[in-house]
């Protein structure tokens, strides 16, 4: 990594770090601010885990909610500020992925019979998934380019609104009205083809 880039991600680190230390003060604002930053990462780190937009968006919800909570936690002496967030979205996505096959086994068993042998996953599931995955690339490839490529950016490469800004080179406005269009079309396009596919 060239110097300036090491200085570009000392100064990201500090910054976090001290939006995190305003939330321990109870500044709501921190929290905006953090949520701006890093919840493009953040949903992309969920939805490669979920495999579902919904739960993905789920999960960042909730990792937003605890970092508030548990702000006074984080320990700089220990690690940086973004890959301790990024743990709590990971551990929130994943208690949540299992929490969903926990309950899903358990509607499962209430309505079959205990001594029939079910497999884990019907081919119907599976075809679903597949379905709704060709729904989402047929989505995503309906956007426009410029929408198209910062959603990309940030949900499959994982880059924060100001890296993309800084990489693109666009304002940052820009590229928050792109990803938040795109993300709301992307949204329209999978609900309007779920309902049409009942």
């Amino acid at each position: 990594m060239s110097r300036a880039g090491a200085r570009r991600l000392d100064e990201t680190e500090d910054i976090e770090a001290s939006l995190l230390a305003r939330m321990v003060r109870g500044d709501e604002g921190a929290l905006r601010m953090l949520y701006d930053r890093l919840s493009s990462l953040a949903y992309g780190m969920a939805l490669r885990i979920a495999r579902n937009p919904d739960a993905a968006q789920d999960a960042v919800q909730e990792a937003f909610l605890r970092v508030w909570r548990r702000a006074d936690t984080f320990d700089p002496e220990r690690g940086r500020a973004r890959p301790w967030f990024l743990r709590l979205v990971r551990n929130v996505a994943i208690d949540q992925l299992r929490s969903r096959g926990v309950r899903g086994r358990a509607e499962m068993e209430k309505s079959h019979d205990a001594s029939s042998d079910i497999p884990s996953e019907q081919p119907d599931d599976i075809a679903a998934r597949e379905e709704r995955a060709a729904r989402i690339r047929s989505a995503l490839a309906g956007l426009p380019p410029d929408q198209r490529r910062a959603v990309e950016i940030a949900y499959f490469e994982g880059l924060s609104h100001s890296e993309i800004a800084e990489r693109e080179g666009m304002p940052l406005g820009t590229v928050k009205t792109r990803i938040r269009e795109g993300v709301l079309r992307l949204r329209a396009y999978i609900v309007r083809s779920e309902g049409h596919g009942d």
